[in-house]
């Protein structure tokens, strides 16, 4: 093994405030029940958090976590897809019926749960809002890699005005959505089908290591974007601190989790489809045409270490959703870099043996920008 490396990360980009949403999700209910606006005001002054952070830690943290999973709507059902997979070292994928599309995480029910659980981490992480873009009344919304659906779900139901498309590789969205709803399989690596400028909202979140060439990605989007509308990225940073705002960087005996993220984010670069994207794309953005980009980050601890009370909330999803994300990422990553289940196993096992003695955090990411609006002819004189 290479010896231990840490190094600290890059400063703070000047973090740009947004301006409000018109359509905010209900608060979702903490983990210890806390709601409302003093929870609210409290987690959106957290994203002000820059990167590499000193984070207080609690001297007694609360090891317990909680997950609370809400029901979906009923109204009309979605159009029926064909329904095959692949299935490989014991868990489902999607099947193999688009050309480019090749991700590696799986979509068994496992996953879907995980998936979910994270939904309910990024709500939290927002303080009940579905996003921070400054939306004003949109009425045609794409949600790329939707998933299981339940953000395009929650979007649908919060605004009925709004035509809603929900779009992934895998059909494991429910049979029954909101009358404004609709979801198609669809590799969004391919050419989008949709006409220009069509959408006043396009939504895409925790896809890292879903494509290889963002550029291309957000070129589409740009092209898709209605003059005014909003393109909008929210994912985790795929990037581990320690509490001290140190970054671990290769191997670390005395930090599994950084050996962790070692292996599996460069076998994703070499796979082609990096993990760690979230730090780039804002410029993106701005390469594709986007204007008035901002970029806001938030503290994501993987435990309920921090002595701030809300943070710590946090800390109990975090810890939750970082050990069962250990299989589904590192499973076919790995895998074909000749790793042995059993190998993957003792990595996994390494960092859930060690977790709780850690004390780290990662950053959720949340990004947005606007195509411009179309300029009025000015009549000639």
């Amino acid at each position: 093994m290479k010896p231990s490396a840490s190094a600290s990360s890059p400063g703070a980009q000047a973090v740009a405030s947004s301006t409000g949403q018109s359509a905010a999700a209900k608060s979702p209910e903490s983990p210890q029940g806390q709601t409302g606006p003093e929870f609210v005001k409290t987690v959106v002054a957290l994203m002000t958090h820059g990167q590499g952070e000193v984070v207080e830690i609690d001297d007694d943290p609360d090891a317990e976590s909680s997950y609370h999973s809400e029901g979906g709507s009923s109204t009309t059902s979605v159009s029926s897809s064909i329904f095959c997979f692949t299935y490989a070292n014991g868990r489902r994928y999607h099947a193999d019926r688009f050309q480019r599309a090749d991700y590696f995480m799986p979509n068994d029910e496992n996953e879907q749960e995980r998936l979910d659980l994270y939904h309910h981490i990024f709500l939290t992480l927002l303080g009940g809002k579905l996003g921070i873009a400054p939306l004003d009344n949109p009425h045609r919304v794409l949600d790329v890699g939707t998933g299981t659906g339940i953000w395009a779900i929650d979007f649908a139901d919060e605004n009925p005005q709004a035509e809603v498309i929900g779009t992934d590789v895998s059909p494991i969205q429910p049979s029954w959505v909101p009358p404004n709803l609709k979801f198609e399989i669809d590799d969004m690596e391919e050419d989008w089908t949709h006409p220009d400028g069509f959408f006043d909202y396009i939504h895409m979140r925790s896809l890292s290591g879903a494509f290889q060439n963002w550029d291309t990605i957000l070129a589409q989007a740009y092209k898709k974007t209605a003059p005014g509308g909003y393109v909008e990225f929210q994912d985790y940073g795929c990037e581990v601190f320690d509490s001290d705002g140190t970054m671990l960087v290769g191997e670390c005996p005395e930090h599994p989790i950084g050996t962790y993220f070692h292996h599996v984010m460069g076998a994703a670069e070499r796979a082609g489809r990096p993990l760690i994207v979230a730090r780039g794309i804002k410029d993106k953005l701005i390469k594709a045409g986007f204007v008035n980009v901002v970029e806001r980050t938030a503290i994501w601890p993987l435990g309920p270490w921090p002595k701030d009370k809300h943070l710590k909330e946090l800390g109990k999803w975090g810890r939750m959703g970082t050990l069962e994300s250990l299989h589904p990422f590192a499973t076919q990553l790995l895998t074909r870099e000749g790793w042995t289940m059993e190998q993957i196993e003792e990595l996994c096992d390494s960092v859930r043996k060690a977790h709780d003695r850690g004390k780290y955090y990662c950053h959720g990411w949340f990004i947005y920008g606007m195509k411009p609006k179309v300029r009025e002819e000015i009549p000639a004189v």
